[in-house]
């Protein structure tokens, strides 16, 4: 998911240069990264109530389209597919920080009539369904040396997690087929969590040329 407006006039990219001091262990950072890997996005495209819009991916990652439930492309200036600058799968971590996360606080288009709240509430549906994803899957590899943006991104997370009181993400994450007891205190909690973090403004986004990684 990509703002397309934001590919014209302002083309941001989003980091966290200092914003969060919320450390993390590798074992952490793993979980996080194969959490973000295994999370499907076709929520975040169904938005006021276009439940039967599907979302199609190209295997490049960077192109998307979403589908109703009659087959028509969805060009409602909410719903849309759009250009990843990223890849949601093999590159979550930056996926999150320069296209999911610049929707949720932007919109989709200047005219998205579309709050804050609701994306959020979207995105944190997208996370739950990803828990479950991730549980049942062998682990997302975690390799070589990660960008600054990247560690920023794990430390938002840890900080939905803290702030949503639901550390029991970490066991759904580590332990196979793990089925929590309470799963709409983990949904709400991740509402809580993102809606604290991201209001919280202890981010900016930065321009390309300013982005430190």
């Amino acid at each position: 998911m990509r703002v397309q407006f934001k590919q014209i006039v302002f083309v941001f990219y989003l980091c966290f240069p200092g914003a969060f001091a919320a450390e993390f262990t590798q074992e952490q950072a793993a979980l996080i990264y194969h959490w973000l890997a295994n999370t499907n996005e076709t929520p975040i495209h169904q938005l006021r109530g276009a439940t039967d819009n599907q979302l199609y991916l190209h295997k490049n990652g960077k192109y998307e389209a979403v589908y109703d439930g009659e087959g028509k492309l969805v060009k409602d200036g909410i719903n849309d597919g759009s250009y990843n600058y990223a890849h949601p799968i093999k590159a979550p971590l930056k996926h999150f920080n320069r296209d999911i996360l610049p929707w949720i606080l932007w919109g989709h288009t200047p005219e998205d009539p579309t709050s804050v709240e609701e994306r959020v509430h979207a995105y944190s549906f997208a996370l739950g369904s990803g828990l479950s994803v991730a549980s049942a899957k062998e682990r997302s590899a975690l390799v070589g040396e990660r960008a600054a943006s990247e560690d920023e991104v794990i430390a938002f997370f840890t900080e939905v997690i803290r702030l949503g009181e639901i550390p029991e993400v970490y066991q759904i994450l580590s332990i196979s087929g793990y089925v929590p007891d309470e799963p709409f205190k983990i949904g709400e909690g991740l509402t809580r969590g993102l809606l604290a973090v991201i209001k919280s403004g202890k981010y900016q986004p930065v321009r390309p040329e300013e982005r430190k990684e």
